[in-house]
């Protein structure tokens, strides 16, 4: 029995190992969207439009906010070294550093786009050989080698963009340095957060850049929060000295948002990529800028 302990023991460790690996093979990998989008689950201040609509290449000024150059349909297929900057007021005038310096405290990488169709407007500078470049801020959290590991799961989407030099420049605040203004005519930027994507055939889209709430109020869908999945509230109790309140169904006034079709929101799935394709197509129709007027 002693001399077959140790033989015991080497077996119990093999499977072991094995079963430990195969639980580390097996593991879903995070997806492509799931790394880059850390930051985006708060909103970031006061929103400066209140419909995708407002978004489509064409439509009115706000006051407060401008439309996107081009809206396209297409696919990331790469993630590149964009430019980074010492501190993490980037835009204002930042130090530019070496991408993988350790100085860096703010990089923006590049999704590498290609696009299938410009549905709205105009692609600028920086289009080339059927693709763009859409700067996205690289979490602190993610590498880039992790982040290009993944891109094959990031699916097909439908972006608001525009190319970050003309975007400066239509805003009143043009890049003069040489080195930024070169980078700036290479990459597009995406507006108002806007990328919906379709990280699978079929699947509802989701909007990487965007809280949840927000993506729901925009895409007409009614927001459920993964607290809400797994601790529904309570129904409350109801007596003439504590009347429920009935919804009137009127809107509030101080509705930030108004969903796609301007319909309150009837379902917790947000819509699939066709579905959303064709209420922007017709919001660019009316507008006058859809790319193919045989769509209007």
């Amino acid at each position: 029995m002693t001399k077959r302990l140790p033989l015991i023991l080497t077996l119990v460790a093999a499977v072991a190992t094995g079963t430990f690996a195969g639980a580390f093979l097996n593991s879903p990998q995070p997806s492509f969207w799931a790394q880059l989008r850390y930051g985006a689950s708060v909103s970031d201040g006061e929103y400066l439009f209140d419909s995708v609509a407002d978004i489509v290449p064409g439509a009115p000024d706000s006051g407060a906010f401008k439309a996107a150059g081009a809206l396209v349909q297409g696919a990331v297929v790469d993630i590149e070294p964009g430019i980074a900057y010492a501190s993490d007021d980037g835009e204002s005038g930042s130090r530019v550093v070496a991408y993988d310096s350790e100085e860096a405290a703010m990089r923006y990488a590049s999704l590498v786009v290609r696009v299938d169709k410009v549905l709205a407007g105009r692609l600028g500078q920086g289009y080339a050989d059927g693709r763009i470049r859409i700067r996205v801020e690289q979490p602190a959290t993610t590498t880039l080698a992790e982040l290009k590991e993944s891109v094959g799961s990031a699916g097909t989407g439908l972006m608001f963009v525009h190319n970050l030099a003309e975007r400066q420049q239509l805003l009143g605040r043009p890049v003069t340095d040489p080195a930024q203004l070169a980078y700036a005519r290479s990459v597009h930027t995406p507006i108002g957060e806007g990328l919906f994507v379709e990280e699978s055939a079929g699947s509802p889209v989701v909007a990487p850049l965007m809280d949840g709430q927000r993506a729901a109020q925009l895409l007409g869908y009614t927001y459920v929060s993964e607290d809400d999945e797994a601790e529904p509230s309570p129904t409350p109790a109801c007596d003439d000295l504590d009347p429920c309140y009935t919804p009137t169904g009127k809107p509030s006034a101080t509705a930030t948002s108004v969903p796609v079709g301007g319909a309150e929101p009837a379902s917790t799935t947000p819509p699939s990529l066709t579905a959303l394709r064709s209420t922007l197509v017709a919001a660019a129709c009316a507008e006058g800028t859809a790319a193919d007027s045989s769509s209007c």
